[in-house]
């Protein structure tokens, strides 16, 4: 049977010399691991950051990763990509980029929330502004996106299953940033649309606390979903 990932392959492999690009995908865990296959299957060569980069958990997603990935620790992924992916618990999200060395000029597209558990299974939102504003404080000379913080890691890698077309708000200061990865967000199946500044991100990932805390709740359970209107 010919999937929509077959599609998507297929259709990138023709184009690959001219848009591929090396994409560092920081963390290993779900979102990881969901970003950097669908990536990989437009082309681009995957690098995922680890602390353990030579441990089974790393080693067995590159393997099973389509495409050319490989891992490394999170600085050297980093030095070595043009495209940073930040897939690690929200509230170790600053020193996590503090520790990848020079940043300049490289696109980083942030997918955390910073969620603190207060008690089992009900959440709260950790840091005063936003983990998007705080990564890109930390790498002033990068251009940050905020992205793929308001959709599960199911939703990424199987959009079709959704009841209607998933909307992935994309915030940041630097246009043309944003209209690359708005390009990778629409590539996945997705639909991107731009919600303005960095300072916006503080709002898409309150999103992520108020989604949680009432999926975990006893109350009536309701799917928060961004959609555009006419």
């Amino acid at each position: 049977m010919i999937t929509r990932k077959h599609c998507v392959l297929l259709a990138l492999v023709i184009a690959a010399p001219a848009m591929a690009e090396t994409i560092a995908v920081i963390g290993t865990g779900n979102v990881g691991a969901a970003l950097g296959t669908e990536l990989a299957l437009q082309g681009h060569t995957i690098i995922y950051g680890s602390r353990s980069p030579l441990g089974l958990k790393a080693l067995d997603l590159a393997g099973k990763t389509k495409g050319n990935a490989s891992t490394s620790t999170p600085a050297e992924a980093s030095a070595n990509a043009r495209i940073i992916v930040l897939a690690v618990p929200g509230m170790v999200v600053e020193e996590v980029v503090l520790g990848l060395g020079d940043l300049s000029g490289k696109i980083i597209i942030d997918a955390t929330n910073p969620l603190v558990m207060e008690e089992p299974l009900k959440f709260s939102f950790g840091v005063e502004t936003s983990n998007g504003e705080i990564v890109q404080a930390a790498a002033p000379d990068a251009k940050v996106v905020k992205a793929f913080n308001t959709i599960s890691w199911q939703q990424m890698i199987a959009p079709e299953d959704s009841d209607g077309p998933l909307y992935v708000p994309i915030v940041g200061n630097d246009k043309a940033a944003k209209e690359k990865v708005a390009e990778l967000v629409t590539k996945m199946g997705l639909v991107p649309f731009d919600l303005g500044p960095i300072e916006v991100a503080h709002w898409t990932e309150y999103s992520a606390v108020v989604s949680l805390n009432n999926e975990f709740s006893e109350r009536t359970n309701f799917d928060l979903v961004f959609r555009t209107i006419n």
